[in-house]
């Protein structure tokens, strides 16, 4: 998930990102008036409820809400638990899954979800013409590439069917372990056959099939509700649900430390925070890096990428001052998987070299780098770095920071050499990171092409264990050579939250947490604040 980008989602230390949140009201037979609301502080974003479309770590973290999929969540162990569907069987040789939706699924308007839902939101998320980022992750589906790439418009071709009113069948071109995670992702979810093709979601026509519902949405907040259509109403705890939108660190801080909010979710003013307890750092799946723009010349040839790449005094840049993990691979490293060299350090001789193979000797006729970032020191004090290398052969950088109300994507529409981006991965395997890189993936933000990297990734969808894994390094060992990325640092996760006053709240890799597992419990007594009916 992304941009954040997580989208995506991920934080340094010494820059915590924002996110956004919408309105008011309560639904009508769910919710009581007066009922308790969990109450949540967000930075200001726009929130894009169809999750087709999304990209972004805090939609999906508010679609726990809305919408439910084939499975979800555990929300300690990210383990995929079983959500729409009630069961569900593998054939022997891994490629064919069964799953069985519940009797009592339903959408929110109380109508039923059935397996047709399924296949007939799931083959709108792989028309072309929906242009669903997240798409390529079902490539492992027999056919779902073809009809993804237009090469194949008969939808009857793709391995998604329905047997019967509540039997949905997979069929998949290989085994994948990691298919019933991969599932709880959000993108995977059915969408209301009221709501596909549509393409821009009003909140008020928004249906959906979680454990909460939404009520109301403006620019500052948003508000849900406890669905009584949900399957397993009876164990969703919270009955209601505000997001707040808060472009303040010191106003978002000030209103925790008053009890007006449960949970901050990426901001907060360090020097102002009372409960300093409450403040949860986690390691996360996620990886902040510079990539270029790999579909225009001169940027498109690997060699001009690595030879500046390799000017670079990466030691200067990815230290432990600037980033609580800096690093020089795209995939966290986790046992079983043998993380590829990146380019660690300078090698002026074979930059020079590289150069002039490519036409472009001691950097002749190389253009300026624009470079589009959200400003920060950190930022600046690496493009300085960067800019004092590349010196060496001439070549000059172009600034350009994203203004306020503004996003990365809009300022890069204009043009653009170099930027910065974080991911956070869907799921807890390097396909996560990689298959978003192969030259026909909507994710591929940056345009890289490489049939070697492509083929790699395609074997690995035929193998498993050890050799899957293997392979996967083998094609982010490539990813990482011909520098279509640069990475920077793992990231952290940053929230604020006292978690004996919101029980089921666990901290966690992807930095997800169920709406549905949390409940009221306990809260600590804040500095400063008098608890009621404490005595004087």
């Amino acid at each position: 998930m992304k941009f954040i980008h997580s989208t995506a989602a991920a934080l340094v230390l010494a820059a915590v990102l924002v996110a956004p949140c919408p309105g008011e009201g309560t639904a009508p037979g769910t919710a009581p008036a007066g009922a308790r609301e969990l109450v949540i502080g967000m930075g200001r974003y726009d929130v894009e409820l169809n999750p087709y479309k999304s990209i972004y770590a805090h939609e999906m973290q508010i679609f726990t809400a809305l919408y439910e999929g084939l499975f979800s969540y555990d929300p300690q162990s990210l383990d995929p638990i079983r959500a729409q569907a009630d069961s569900f069987e593998k054939s022997k040789d891994g490629k064919t899954w069964t799953f069985h939706i519940r009797q009592d699924a339903s959408w929110s308007d109380g109508t039923p979800v059935t397996a047709a839902d399924f296949v007939e939101s799931w083959l709108y998320l792989l028309a072309p013409e929906t242009k669903a980022e997240y798409a390529v992750f079902f490539d492992i589906v027999k056919g779902a590439k073809e009809y993804r790439t237009g090469k194949n418009r008969n939808p009857g071709s793709v391995g998604i069917s329905a047997r019967g009113e509540r039997t949905l069948v997979v069929q998949l071109d290989a085994p994948a372990a990691y298919f019933t995670r991969l599932l709880c992702h959000s993108a995977f979810v059915p969408v209301h056959h009221s709501l596909r093709g549509v393409r821009k979601w009003k909140p008020e026509s928004v249906i959906g099939n979680g454990p909460y519902i939404l009520v109301s949405m403006d620019k500052d907040s948003m508000a849900m509700a406890k669905s009584a259509a949900y399957w397993d109403e009876r164990n969703v705890a919270v009955p209601a649900i505000r997001v707040h939108f808060i472009e303040s660190e010191a106003e978002a801080t000030g209103r925790f430390n008053d009890g007006e909010l449960d949970w901050l979710t990426d901001m907060a003013d360090l020097d102002t925070l009372a409960a300093t307890d409450a403040i949860q750092f986690a390691p996360m799946f996620a990886t902040g890096y510079y990539f270029w723009n790999s579909s225009r010349k001169p940027w498109s040839d690997a060699r001009v990428r690595r030879a500046l790449a390799l000017l670079v005094p990466w030691e200067e840049i990815r230290t432990e001052d600037k980033y609580y993990a800096p690093t020089s691979v795209l995939v966290l490293p986790f046992a079983g998987y043998k993380s590829p060299a990146g380019i660690v350090k300078p090698d002026e001789a074979e930059a020079i070299r590289l150069l002039a193979e490519a036409g472009h000797p001691e950097g002749k006729g190389l253009p300026a780098v624009r470079f589009v970032y959200y400003e920060s020191e950190t930022h600046d004090a690496n493009i300085d770095i960067i800019e004092s290398a590349w010196n060496r052969v001439g070549v000059k950088v172009e600034r350009i920071v994203v203004p306020d109300g503004a996003t990365l994507r809009d300022v890069r529409q204009d043009g653009y050499s170099l930027s910065f981006t974080s991911w956070i991965g869907d799921f807890a395997d390097p396909a996560a990171f990689l298959l978003m890189w192969t030259s026909d993936s909507g994710l591929n933000e940056g345009g890289y092409k490489s049939r070697e990297y492509d083929a790699l990734v395609a074997r690995s969808m035929t193998e498993e264990g050890a050799a899957r894994l293997a392979t996967l390094a083998e094609a982010e060992g490539k990813l990482l050579s011909d520098a279509a990325l640069l990475p920077l640092y793992h990231s952290i996760s940053f929230n604020v939250i006292d978690t004996a006053a919101i029980t089921g709240w666990y901290q966690n890799p992807l930095d997800i947490h169920p709406f549905k597992t949390m409940d009221f419990g306990a809260p600590k007594a804040r500095p400063y604040v008098v608890m009621a009916g404490t005595p004087d």
